[in-house]
């Protein structure tokens, strides 16, 4: 039996999350940010349908959370660090040179390293706990992707009236990013995504995905493009804000009540 044999269904939407990650990566680098978040968005979609395909329609064989924490480490943990790097660096400055330039790279290897740590724990035994063990790496993904969108820079290598930002603040998504680092590492109890909590999840990620969508046939009404892209991307990030806030809360009441 070779290794392409043992490729199961669910294996191609994991190997897809890491593909698309991996896709993203290389938008990043053109600055391309706005395709990048959607791709990174999409391979969220991926990361949720692997374990329900691998769960309806079996697995060839057991290495499918090893495989799932890798791609997972490309989309969740590398592609949005290195985002928050070249959106916030000093392109006319080598790295450190300046207090800002410091500071962004801090930011951006706190989520690399934070991320990496959260997915290696889960890997080594977490996935068996009735709770996640810290802020999901995806959460923590979307939390910043979802950031990025609002504050980020205001122009990149797309079309600038495809950019909606609400203007663009590195502290704000600095801030996000170390907090949501903070949490991955953390062991605070979040709750495992089902039942409401995956269609709240699921409509979020929708949401984000909708201004991407909505540039096809809206952009050529500037105002509505615009309202639009900032009213579905806030929704999803109030959202994502409830779970990163009321996860913990839901954790604790639902153990008071055992």
């Amino acid at each position: 039996m070779t290794a392409l044999d043992r490729v199961s269904l669910g294996d191609l939407f994991t190997l897809a999350n890491g593909a698309l990650g991996f896709v993203a990566i290389v938008y990043i680098f053109d600055k391309n940010y706005l395709s990048a978040i959607s791709l990174l968005l999409l391979s969220m979609v991926m990361d949720g349908l692997d374990g329900f395909m691998a769960r309806r329609y079996g697995s060839k064989h057991t290495r499918g959370q090893v495989l799932d924490s890798i791609s997972d480490s490309i989309s969740f943990a590398f592609a949005p660090a290195l985002l928050i790097y070249a959106q916030f660096e000093d392109p006319l400055v080598a790295p450190l040179q300046t207090v800002q330039d410091t500071l962004v790279l801090a930011c951006a290897v706190s989520v690399l390293v934070s991320g990496l740590f959260r997915l290696a724990r889960f890997s080594a035994g977490g996935f068996q706990l009735p709770h996640f063990a810290g802020l999901p790496a995806p959460g923590a993904a979307l939390f910043i992707l979802l950031m990025c969108l609002l504050f980020g820079p205001v122009e990149g290598a797309e079309p600038t009236e495809y950019y909606f930002s609400l203007g663009e603040c590195p502290a704000i998504v600095l801030t996000a990013a170390l907090v949501a680092s903070f949490l991955m590492a953390s062991t605070i109890p979040y709750p495992k995504i089902r039942g409401k909590m995956a269609v709240a999840s699921g409509v979020g990620i929708a949401l984000a995905l909708l201004p991407t969508a909505a540039g096809i046939v809206m952009v050529a009404d500037q105002q509505l493009y615009t309202a639009f892209s900032r009213t579905a991307t806030g929704i999803a990030l109030a959202l994502t804000i409830a779970y990163l806030v009321g996860g913990p809360l839901y954790e604790r009441r639902k153990r008071e009540a055992l």
